[in-house]
């Protein structure tokens, strides 16, 4: 799948230091009116050497404004190949009109 089709640019507008060094700050945004953010090493125990954490977002408005509100789940990963399998869950969620 690929992914870069569904990839939003809100990088612009990210406080929270992801960019620094090697980290990344992709936001995903799928049909279904879900999403994902996905930061590589996150400033956390445990990420300090890598790795990546999906937070899964609900979007609440139509693009372009593109405002959205974080989901509880948060989903973790080792590597990139772990990010795809999430984001293809997140992708295959059933619309929730909210």
């Amino acid at each position: 799948m690929d992914f870069a089709n569904y990839e939003i640019d809100l990088n612009a507008k990210c406080a929270c230091g992801c960019m620094e060094g090697k980290r990344i700050h992709k936001i995903y945004r799928f049909p279904n009116g879900f999403g994902a953010s996905v930061v590589a090493t996150p400033k956390s125990d445990g990420f300090k050497e890598g790795g990546f954490r999906i937070l899964i977002i609900h979007f609440d408005s139509s693009p372009p404004d593109n405002s959205y509100g974080v989901e509880d789940e948060v989903i973790e990963c080792q590597d990139w190949k772990e990010v795809e399998e999430g984001l293809v869950e997140i992708n295959r969620l059933p619309s929730d009109d909210r």
